[in-house]
């Protein structure tokens, strides 16, 4: 019997208001997060993942504000709850690793006092008991002479030690949920491994689920059990890693995977990158058909006018695509494209 989901996200749509329109960030995106399991959230830049990821967290500022939708955690829905209620969840029973280390921990607080904050206001520690959990949270992640860090300031630390300040903070409360916003983004590929190993280790020792937010295919094949691929705020393709990576569906997918380099025995053959040309819409309330028609060299006259409904491509793998509703023919030749 498979166990009840922890997050369940329905029909989210989150917009931002301008002067003279307004644009749909999220479009009616739902998903379901089991214990213990990382999901992942891919897409370009711009494709609606981190504004996902802040309205989950309610941490939308104005302009932004979530039209519609449910958010539920262990059953509450979390829109529904007031500001007071909802803080206390926040930092507690959902944590969330921000991109940026750097912007993200306050200048002029050393990490320890950062780290400490949310001990003593979820679980209602003394400042010393709260620095010195906040000491071993440090040496849960590895951070050498943790006994020192805690009393450093951001700025003293290297992009990795911040990155794992950032973890250690979002563990503090052993959050049933951990919201991973691109946690390797702009760290050498040696420090990248070491953060990925560091949140499979906790993981394992918290059951902690984990909605990973990335760009990086790579990093989905070494974390993930499920994917979801979005596009332009829209979910495009989902299923296990194993389906959307080696029999991919969309033409957006399909996209994304030919646009990696193919490494053989160590040695790039020294072929160039399929590039995907145009750029991502602008949605708004009357954008109509699929966000992805106009680079689609697959589109059809229908593309443009109505929105792909749920198409089957196997065991919890579906594909919104025109393309692919007419069944097993599609799905083969769409496979082959990427062979």
């Amino acid at each position: 019997m498979q166990p009840q989901p922890v997050l369940r996200v329905h029909e989210l749509t989150t917009c931002f208001d301008g002067d003279d329109t307004t644009v749909v960030a999220v479009d009616g995106l739902s998903f379901d997060l089991l214990p213990g399991e990382t999901l992942g959230l891919v897409g370009e830049s711009g494709c609606g993942k981190s504004v996902t990821s802040l309205s989950i967290m309610r941490l939308l500022r104005a302009p932004g504000r979530i039209a519609s939708g449910r958010i539920e955690f262990d059953g509450r829905d979390l829109l529904a709850l007031p500001e007071k209620a909802m803080r206390g969840i926040r930092g507690n029973r959902i944590s969330m690793i921000f991109q940026e280390p750097m912007t993200s921990l306050n200048p002029v607080f050393t990490v320890g006092k950062q780290i400490s904050e949310s001990l003593m206001l979820h679980q209602g520690l003394s400042r010393r008991d709260a620095l010195a959990q906040a000491e071993k949270l440090l040496d849960l992640v590895q951070i050498s002479d943790p006994a020192r860090r805690v009393r450093e300031y951001p700025y003293q630390l290297s992009g990795g030690m911040r990155q794992r300040a950032m973890i250690a903070m979002a563990l503090a409360c052993q959050p049933k949920v951990l919201i991973a916003d691109e946690p390797t983004t702009a760290l050498d590929v040696t420090i990248q491994a070491q953060i990925l190993h560091l949140l499979r280790d906790i993981q394992a020792r918290l059951g902690t689920a984990i909605v990973l937010i990335t760009h990086d295919l790579g990093v989905v094949a070494q974390m993930c059990q499920r994917v979801i691929v979005m596009y332009a705020g829209r979910k495009v393709e989902e299923g296990s890693v194993d389906d959307v990576l080696d029999r991919p569906q969309h033409p957006y997918t399909q996209a994304l995977i030919r646009s990696l380099p193919d490494f053989v025995d160590g040695q790039d053959h020294d072929v160039r990158l399929a590039e995907l040309p145009g750029i991502v819409p602008v949605m708004t309330p009357a954008s109509r058909g699929c966000a992805f028609a106009a680079r689609c060299a697959q589109a059809q006259p229908r593309c443009s006018e109505a929105a792909p409904p749920a198409v089957d491509a196997g065991s919890r793998h579906r594909v919104w695509c025109w393309a692919r509703e007419t069944g097993p023919a599609s799905a083969s030749a769409a496979n082959a494209m990427i062979a």
